[in-house]
């Protein structure tokens, strides 16, 4: 494109050598003139034209660029997506293994798996705060209760029971209650979770996960506090 230019350039500066004589009616200055705008006349068209050609080119690496981001960031979720379901798996299969070892099931590792259903849980609805209560549905007494560090949930046990034996799932104000899918010696257990991702919640396998929570807390409850004959998968043999 340069030596088009420089072309033009030349042949323009030597126009006054080119043309000395007149050219019909047309005098030599006359024709000297007309030359020289044709020659700058061409001169601009091409630039004009490569100057769209620029434009075009990088409208179109603008384009390609967006779509290399859009292919980056959609690759970025995947595999966030994937970390996080394997992440979800992990919490729920270690949580069940720890249940099945009974022979390490000491105080301090009855505590630790608690504690470790309650980060759970607040992982998996990224929560601002989870508790996990134990509450004798006769006296509304709370036998025990695990909160995360930044606990706020104050719901009083009265509205807890208040859910019916088929009903495992209900929102309080911007609370969300889980509770065990059945009762052993009178107690239930309930996931109390605040301040929670919305979209989490409304992902119904996130919510299965914390019934089997709940449901595996109180198992736990149930036979380190050694109460299991009203237990239903633990009826005596005859």
């Amino acid at each position: 494109m340069y030596w088009i230019f420089l072309i033009i350039f030349i042949i323009t500066v030597l126009v006054p050598d080119i043309v000395r004589t007149n050219f019909g009616v047309i005098s030599e200055s006359r024709l000297e003139e007309i030359l020289i705008f044709f020659m700058g006349a061409m001169a601009f068209a091409i630039f004009i034209k490569n100057e769209q050609q620029l434009i075009f080119h990088k409208k179109e690496k603008e384009k390609d660029k967006k779509k290399i981001e859009q292919t980056v960031k959609d690759l970025v979720e995947s595999y966030s997506y994937i970390g996080e379901v394997n992440r979800k798996m992990d919490l729920l299969m270690n949580t069940a293994l720890g249940l099945s070892d009974r022979s390490v099931l000491s105080k301090a590792h009855e505590k630790e798996t608690y504690q470790s259903i309650v980060s759970a849980t607040s992982f998996l609805l990224k929560a601002d705060s989870v508790s996990l209560r134990f509450i004798n549905i006769n006296d509304l007494k709370t036998k025990k209760e695990f909160r995360s560090e930044n606990n706020q949930g104050m719901i009083k046990n009265d509205v807890l029971i208040e859910m019916k034996d088929n009903v495992n799932v209900k929102k309080d104000n911007d609370c969300l209650i889980i509770s065990s899918g059945q009762k052993i010696n009178d107690i239930k257990s309930y996931l109390i979770i605040c301040g929670f991702d919305e979209k989490e919640e409304s992902n119904p396998k996130n919510i299965e996960i914390l019934k089997v929570f709940a449901s595996q807390a109180l198992f736990l409850y149930s036979y380190t506090h050694n109460e299991p004959k009203n237990c239903p998968p633990c009826e005596t043999k005859k």
